[in-house]
């Protein structure tokens, strides 16, 4: 029997925003950027809302408690667990890059124009409604 893989990804929103990502972007490398949501597989013993959590943290140095799941969607070789956070002033003034990663935040309009990941373009596609919502609260 195959392990079924269990993929956590955060929509990160302020003031009307969501943070998208981009890892280890090589400059001159002839790839499109993609970006991406933040989050990754979970760890054993670990729920998937600490693994957000765990993944904020890693990424961006900063820590959120309340994230609320969104959905999940279930395909034959994993599951992928899609929240929401809000973000604050003071989460947004002290995120910290790491090396060879960029974020940035992007309305709905600029979001249409992006090149996205796989999963992320997915959610975004399939849950418009949802996130004009989430935005706009």
């Amino acid at each position: 029997m195959i392990r079924k893989l269990n993929e956590s990804l955060v929509l990160l929103t302020y003031k009307e925003k969501i943070l998208l990502m981009i890892r280890n972007y090589i400059i001159n490398s002839g790839l499109k950027k993609t970006w991406c949501m933040i989050g990754g597989e979970k760890e054993s013993n670990e729920s998937c809302e600490k693994t957000i959590i765990r993944k904020i943290k890693e990424e961006m140095n900063i820590k959120i408690n309340d994230v609320k799941l969104l959905l999940v969607a279930s395909s034959e070789n994993k599951d992928t667990y899609f929240y929401h956070g809000k973000l604050t002033d003071n989460n947004v003034n002290f995120i910290e890059r790491a090396e060879g990663q960029e974020l940035q935040f992007f309305d709905l309009k600029e979001l249409g124009k992006l090149q996205l990941a796989a999963s992320a373009n997915l959610f975004f596609t399939k849950n418009k409604n949802i996130v004009e919502e989430l935005l706009t609260n």
